[in-house]
């Protein structure tokens, strides 16, 4: 009876529980029943109204970036007016559907642009024809890293090839395989740009610049099919002269990633542009003005309604630079023009490989850099529409480096130009006096015993020698005996002191990155790059600039411009003043004084009357060069080996005029040979400036 009694109340309760549960269950339906019936009925209206209502957003606005003038206010870095074709990110694509549907749109914007002839921007990393990764990375070890980290952020397994992650993007992004290569290229690019570039929403990505008429036209006949697509008229950047200027001026590029970190607290979008190199880079926070504001109207669709500006931007900073545009136009051409009559022999013997050189003028009286060119150059203009990664690569691939500034990253043996430095310290140091004469006997043999015996060039040519000569026959004739026996007195130590006093081996401070630290000979450094001993005989060939003597041209323009002026070695300097949009003054650049040697006078007279006599006398090294001309110039040619598969390095270096210096200058030209063909650019350089009429081409009959 107990048992049976335990079991009917166990059954009651089970009932009682199933009863409730369903009971609660009937009462939550009612209530989600009643709650609905309250909204649709009585608050659909409202909730309708609300679903209908505008989203508004906002986006930077960019601000027209600051000019760059030249000294006499030439603009060399402009803005103009074009149209550029942006895409929005308008809302958030979840399903398979959204996703096929955006990237249909983007193959049809694809195909607008390329029928009308407008250049896609295409940063992608992988090429086509063969289809390979191209990170434009010559380092294979930190190609390989960066390779890495790109397939991390878009999830592609480490191990796959080019082939293979290509074809995982393209079935990522819902690309057709139908599609041609090409166009599957662009499209992948532009959808790699909006996704895996951190692509926030209402912030306009950028996919093509100064786009036709025509492709703006189809755009707006389809305004409801391209609600992403946005139009805008924007300040393009423009170079003008852009081949001569380009290693002065620099360009700018789109922010890169690990740049927007660094700088988006300052303002800057991903979709930013930023100086890259040259001017364009050291000015970068005066040139980029304040982005303004815009409000972006969005349906509930995600459509594009209206544009409307909040806050106007406000135009950049404008630079003027102490470059004579007319002059580095001269500069340019007339390197272009001397190492083609090289090549052609036109100047006596003929050198092939004559390709390159740089020229620096200065201003003797201040440090401000007149001209500053390296040859062969490049044109900045072409990265304005994008360039891609394949024509990046056969622009740093091109063997006569286009992208090389020559005039303060080339570092060069001076040769018989650092006969100069010699002079002047031995006049200083008293080890030779002005009048003093130093028998050349064709081979300098103070070393005999050890059988270490240099010859003077003059000897190596003609098997003859210069006889008795002082130090401005020495300068005059370029005499290496004579500074074999200098070298020796003073010491390298001493050599060192003065060459450093004047600035060699070491950077100029010029508001340009990339700049060379160039090489002293001395026993420190050639323990430290060579791994080798200083010996005796090292020291007398640095005294004619041999050993492991290098320098950069602009190094060797101070270096000239600070004896011209008596010994005060200025501040080397690009920028004249900066201009902000309302007109103000807001930095003015004054010379500043980095060192000074106190030369005796009798040291400058015997140095500037053995330049002058290289440029004027019979028998001066340049006398061909400077024909002429109605007054005298202060140089000195050197001839630097530094091959035995290759020509010599030309130099010229000098000022003008001889007894009232203004310009100082340097040339060098790789593989031209002889430092006389050199003061052939010199010369255009001095007829430019002057305003001197136009000479004939001294070429040998």
């Amino acid at each position: 009876m107990k048992i049976l009694f335990i079991e009917k109340l166990r059954e009651k309760n089970i009932f009682n529980r199933w009863t409730f549960l369903y009971i609660l269950f009937i009462s939550l339906v009612l209530i989600l029943i009643v709650r609905l019936s309250y909204l649709q009925i009585v608050k659909g209206d409202y909730y309708y109204e609300l679903s209908e209502k505008k989203l508004m957003q906002k986006a930077n606005l960019e601000a027209p970036r600051g000019i760059i003038y030249d000294k006499n206010g030439r603009p060399l870095a402009d803005n103009r007016p074009a149209y550029v074709l942006q895409i929005m990110k308008t809302q958030q694509l979840r399903t398979e559907n959204q996703k096929r549907d955006f990237t249909k749109k983007i193959i049809e914007i694809v195909n607008i642009l390329n029928k009308n002839g407008d250049k896609i921007i295409n940063q992608f990393k992988i090429d086509i024809n063969p289809i390979r990764f191209n990170f434009g990375i010559k380092d294979k070890k930190l190609a390989k890293k960066v390779e890495i980290q790109w397939k991390k952020d878009r999830e592609i397994p480490l191990n796959f090839s080019a082939q293979q992650a290509f074809e995982f993007l393209r079935k990522k992004f819902y690309i057709p395989e139908n599609l041609d290569l090409q166009t599957t290229l662009q499209v992948m690019a532009i959808e790699d740009m909006l996704f895996y570039n951190y692509y926030q929403m209402y912030q306009p990505v950028t996919i093509a610049i100064d786009i036709s008429m025509k492709t703006i036209a189809e755009i707006e006949e389809r305004r409801r099919d391209f609600s992403s697509v946005n139009i805008e008229a924007k300040a393009v950047r423009v170079y003008k002269d852009a081949i001569y200027n380009a290693f002065v001026v620099g360009r700018i590029g789109k922010i890169t990633q690990e740049q927007y970190e660094k700088f988006k607290d300052k303002g800057y979008s991903q979709d930013s542009l930023i100086g890259v190199d040259g001017i364009e880079k050291r000015c970068e926070d005066y040139l980029r003005g304040k982005d303004g504001l815009q409000l972006i109207e969005v349906d509930k669709f995600g459509r594009i309604n209206d544009v409307k500006i909040e806050k106007q931007p406000t135009k950049g900073a404008n630079v003027y630079l102490t470059i004579d545009s007319k002059l580095q136009k001269v500069a340019y051409e007339s390197l272009k023009k001397v190492l083609e009559n090289i090549r052609n022999g036109d100047y006596g013997e003929r050198f092939q490989k004559a390709n390159s050189g740089a020229a620096v003028v200065i201003d003797v009286k201040t440090g401000n850099v007149l001209a500053l060119t390296s040859y062969p150059s490049y044109n900045p203009n072409i990265f304005i529409k994008g360039i891609t990664t394949s024509e990046w690569n056969k622009l740093i691939n091109d063997p006569t480096r286009p992208m090389f500034n020559r005039a303060i990253a080339g570092v060069y043996p001076p040769g018989s130009t650092f006969k100069i430095l010699t002079a002047i310290a031995g006049l200083q140091e008293g080890v030779i006096k002005p009048d003093e004469k130093i028998l050349d006997t064709g081979r300098y043999m103070y070393y005999a015993k050890s059988g270490f015996t240099p010859a003077c060039w003059i000897w190596n040519r003609y098997h003859t020698t210069h006889g008795w000569v002082n130090v401005e026959d020495a300068l005059k004739v370029s005499c290496n005996v004579f500074f074999y026996e200098t070298g020796r007195r003073l010491g390298i130590e001493r050599i060192v002191k003065y060459a450093q006093l004047f600035g060699l081996g070491g950077k100029t401070g010029i508001q340009l990155d990339g700049e060379s630290n160039g090489i002293l000979a001395n026993e420190e450094n050639k323990k430290k790059i060579f791994n080798q001993p200083w010996y005796p005989g090292d020291t007398i060939l640095a005294a004619i600039g041999q050993s492991i003597n290098a320098f950069t041209p602009i190094q060797m323009a101070s270096f000239i411009a600070t004896v011209a002026n008596g010994g005060t070695r200025y501040q080397v300097n690009l920028i004249d003043r900066i201009v902000d949009s309302n007109g103000k003054v807001i930095y003015k650049s004054v010379p500043k004084v980095l060192s000074k040697v106190k030369m005796y006078e009798s040291t400058k007279k015997a140095v500037f009357e053995g330049m002058k006599s290289v440029t004027s006398e019979e028998g001066g090294t340049a006398r061909q060069a400077f024909k002429d001309l109605p007054f005298t110039v202060a140089g000195k040619t050197g001839t630097s080996q530094y091959s035995n598969s290759s020509a010599a390095h030309a130099w010229f270096v000098g000022f003008a005029p001889y007894d009232n210096p203004q310009i100082a200058f340097a040339i060098v030209l790789e593989n031209g040979g002889h430092g006389s063909y050199a003061a052939y650019v010199a010369r255009d350089i001095i007829d430019a400036y002057f305003n001197l009429p136009q000479q004939e081409e001294k070429k040998l009959p």
